[in-house]
């Protein structure tokens, strides 16, 4: 959760001003749960190295919430990835040519996309042991300014923004072939 705050990730909103807010359950019903993923990550020999945690949304929730809601979800869950010839392509080139064909791992991935106006906007209520209420005792939900882990079009959203980047700013040529 302190990753979140550092990264500018969300907004606290109180829940009792979201339009679906009922006030005999005291829950919006746009609100989508969060819950926390904890794991062990161990050496190559078994031996416990640390515990991580991870923070996700129950992204299976947004679909759902929009058709209970009578509307037709917009949301697009699709991000393309890299055929396996693609790859191998690329490596038989780098090969040839004699080139360092490097891999990269970029930390925290989804928090790094960019929401734009085309976006649905979702409302996240915290895991249960990070629950937060403002002076009258309302809950307060999170209006995510950046994707979540587990967020139905999280993924599509990351892709878009490296896409920019990439193509955008660092002049790089997008395969027609391949499009991701």
């Amino acid at each position: 959760m302190q990753n979140f705050k550092r990264h500018g990730v969300y907004v606290e909103v109180g829940e009792a001003q979201l339009p679906s807010w009922n006030a005999y359950s005291k829950r919006a019903s746009e609100a989508i749960d969060m819950m926390s993923v904890l794991r062990k990550k161990k050496e190559e020999k078994g031996e416990l190295l640390k515990y991580k945690a991870r923070a996700v949304v129950c992204g299976n929730q947004q679909k759902r919430k929009a058709l209970a809601a009578g509307s037709e979800p917009t949301l697009e869950t699709f991000a393309p990835a890299a055929r396996s010839a693609t790859f191998k392509l690329l490596c038989a080139v780098g090969c040839i040519a004699n080139l360092r064909v490097r891999q990269f791992n970029v930390e925290t991935a989804y928090v790094q996309g960019k929401f734009e106006g085309d976006d649905d906007e979702v409302y996240v209520r915290p895991s249960p042991n990070e629950r937060f209420f403002d002076d009258r005792g309302m809950p307060i939900v999170w209006k995510p300014l950046k994707p979540l882990y587990r967020e139905a079009d999280a993924g599509r959203i990351w892709h878009r923004t490296a896409k920019k980047q990439l193509v955008q700013v660092q002049g790089s040529t997008q395969s027609e072939f391949d499009p991701c």
